[in-house]
């Protein structure tokens, strides 16, 4: 009888734990429903302090203060990657076609691209193998196949930018993902060869626990590994050192941080300057056209995105490795890979000394105290999370124990703030809404856009999402245009998946953010 009793207590105490267990995450469920669907919030003026803006190459443009005009052709909110391919694109189309450039007006609510440019991982890199499976269950083969190719095509397109503005120290490197569970590894060898079959070009090398640990000086927790080719970037310097140039180039183009735009309003009877954005704190400014490149802090302005498109904590940090540290000059960088989630990890060339340069570790999402669900639905890069932090401070050490040694030490740690949508893919295009009369893109249309929402994925998105939403503000998506730095040739369709990318009803069915909470 004891024993019947005790094995009850035994189910009762499991049970009642699993209940607990149940009830907790869906609490956590439901808190996290109610806060993506709030508005984001703007920016706060004291966020973490990144090591990718320390010592700024263009000092002047930080805190630049351009004299606002009272009309602009487009007025772009947000100054990073994303921005400024489009503004390059704007003004250089615009120019060629022998008109004076267009008035292009940059409004930043801090520093010159301190959002997420100026605090992500500096990584150019998709998981091909991963991310075909994954889009190929939701789109199919022939879309998911075009998605990665664009993704894949950032890598040559931001070489060819960084061979401009050597600031950036934009470099190819060989990426290897290194797994920690044999689970995980089989799948990703299976993901392989399915797509083996549909992206041909992309090669991976898939390593066992010997080669692995031998080839890369993994510690024995590596089962294995697969590794392609990626890219690298110091972005703050990629980006400000293009602003500079453009600046230079175009009197027409005025940037203004510390300036929040506050309201974003439809004129119709104001055309052709049709919309109104209003700071605040430096007035207002009309334009034809607006664009939110503001990624997850979007749906501030675009009540439409509240509930597809949300803000996710991420942590960053950048250690000097220990001096038994496998060298590789700044050529290579990792994926750490475990169930669930990833770490991500680049390191900067070598010093001029010849010391190694400093890894620039990330990731630690799932290592929230609820399992990443409390990073997703915020919008506070002023914070750090403490469980995160412990991890990205001891994930390489672990990973590379053998080959590790004394020495190391976190230079600086930091936090960014994510764009999240349901389906994993950016929006780029026009807004859904009542349009003024006339044409649609060109020259003398009017238009409310956005390329927003890269789901940690902005260094293989957001600049060619860019470029081609500026070729289709300016109607040219079906014009054969010539190859210029940082913009592919030919006509759009030939390398941007628009159909996948826009903003319409349809779109905004699969984007729903209890999608990307369920994938979670």
């Amino acid at each position: 009888m004891g024993f019947i009793i005790s094995t009850l207590q035994g189910i009762l105490f499991t049970v009642s734990s699993a209940i607990k267990l149940l009830a907790s995450l869906n609490s956590q469920f439901s808190s996290l429903l109610k806060r993506v669907a709030l508005p984001p919030r703007f920016p706060v003026e004291t966020p973490t302090s990144s090591y990718w803006l320390d010592d700024p190459p263009f000092p002047e443009l930080c805190d630049i203060q351009g004299v606002l005009p009272d009309e602009s052709d487009v007025v772009i909110i947000g100054s990073g990657i994303t921005s400024v391919s489009i503004a390059k694109t704007l003004l250089e189309l615009s120019e060629q076609d022998g008109g004076a450039p267009l008035k292009v007006t940059v409004l930043e609510a801090r520093q010159l691209c301190s959002g997420a440019t100026g605090r992500n991982g500096g990584h150019i890199k998709s998981t091909p193998y991963e991310m075909f499976s994954f889009y190929r269950k939701k789109i199919g083969p022939e879309r998911a196949r075009d998605f990665i190719r664009f993704q894949m095509l950032h890598l040559p397109t931001l070489l060819e930018i960084g061979e401009q503005f050597p600031l950036g120290e934009a470099r190819e490197v060989q990426t290897v993902d290194l797994f920690l569970e044999k689970d995980d590894l089989e799948k990703a060898k299976k993901q392989v060869e399915e797509a083996r079959e549909w992206l041909p070009e992309i090669v991976h090398h898939v390593w066992d626990a010997n080669q692995a640990q031998k080839e890369f000086g993994a510690s024995n927790a590596v089962i294995g590994a697969i590794s392609y080719k990626a890219g690298a970037v110091w972005p703050y310097r990629l980006v400000t050192s293009v602003w500079e140039n453009l600046l230079q180039r175009y009197p027409s183009l005025t940037i203004r941080t510390h300036t929040t735009a506050k309201d974003v309003s439809h004129k119709p009877a104001e055309a052709p300057y049709a919309y109104l954005v209003d700071t605040s704190s430096s007035g207002s400014i009309r334009s034809r056209h607006v664009i939110h490149a503001t990624n997850g802090f979007a749906p501030q302005l675009v009540p439409l995105l509240r509930g597809h498109l949300t803000g996710a904590l991420a942590h960053m940090s950048a250690q000097r490795p220990g001096y038994k540290f496998p060298a590789s000059h700044g050529n290579r960088s990792w994926s750490i890979i475990y169930a669930p989630g990833y770490d991500y990890v680049t390191q900067r060339p070598d010093n001029d000394d010849g010391t190694q340069g400093d890894l620039m570790v990330g990731g630690g999402l799932f290592r929230s105290r609820e399992q990443g669900l409390d990073q997703l639905g915020q919008w506070d890069d002023g914070q750090m999370n403490t469980l995160p932090g412990i991890h990205i401070r001891g994930v390489m050490p672990t990973v590379f124990e053998s080959n590790w040694g004394e020495g190391s030490m976190v230079r600086k740690a930091w936090t960014g703030i994510l764009g999240m949508t349901g389906d994993f893919m950016p929006f780029v295009g026009r807004l859904p809404g009542n349009e003024p009369p006339g044409p649609v893109s060109g020259k003398e249309s009017c238009g409310h856009w956005i390329a927003a929402g890269f789901n940690g994925e902005g260094m293989v998105c957001s600049w060619l999402s860019g470029t081609a939403l500026a070729i289709m503000l300016l109607g040219k998506g079906d014009e054969e245009l010539e190859k210029e730095v940082g913009r592919p040739k030919g006509k759009l369709r030939d390398w941007f998946p628009q159909d996948d990318l826009k903003v319409d009803g349809e779109r905004l069915k699969r984007t729903r953010l209890e999608k990307l909470a369920d994938a979670i």
